[in-house]
C-alpha cells in the first residue's frame, strides 16, 4: 500500500457505481474514493429508513432503468474492494443530487478528520 508524505494510506479518487455484495447485501453503492484495498462508499436505497436512520431522498433514482424513489444513507462507509461487483453503466446523479451526495462526503470528512 502506498503512502503520502504524511505517512498516511494513499486516496484516490473515485465516482462510480457498484453493487455491494458484502454488508450492502446486493444493494448499489456510489463510491467516491479507494483507500488502499479499501472503498469509501455511499449506500443506495429505496427504503426512507434504514437500521432507525432517516435516508435523503434523492431528486431521481440513479439507475436509469428504475423509477422507483432512491435514498442515500447519510452516513459514508468503508469495505474491501473485493466485496463489490463490476461498474454500473448508464448510472448518474442530477445536478441537485450531486449537492445532497456531497454534503454527505463532506459531513464524513469532518467526523473522521
Amino acid at each position: 500500500m502506498r503512502k503520502n508524505n504524511d505517512g498516511e494510506n494513499e486516496t484516490s479518487s473515485k465516482s462510480e457505481f457498484r453493487k455491494n455484495y458484502g454488508k450492502g447485501k446486493g444493494h448499489p453503492a456510489y463510491i467516491y474514493a479507494k483507500i488502499g484495498n479499501d472503498y469509501k462508499y455511499l449506500g443506495l436505497t429505496h427504503s426512507d429508513i434504514t437500521k432507525g436512520v432517516k435516508n435523503i431522498k434523492l431528486d431521481k433514482n440513479p439507475n436509469p432503468l428504475d423509477k422507483r424513489s432512491a435514498y442515500v444513507r447519510p452516513k459514508a462507509e468503508k469495505e474491501k474492494t473485493r466485496n463489490f461487483g463490476k461498474k454500473l453503466k448508464g448510472w448518474k446523479f442530477t445536478k441537485e443530487d450531486k449537492q445532497k451526495i456531497n454534503k454527505c462526503k463532506n459531513s464524513h470528512k469532518k467526523r473522521t478528520t
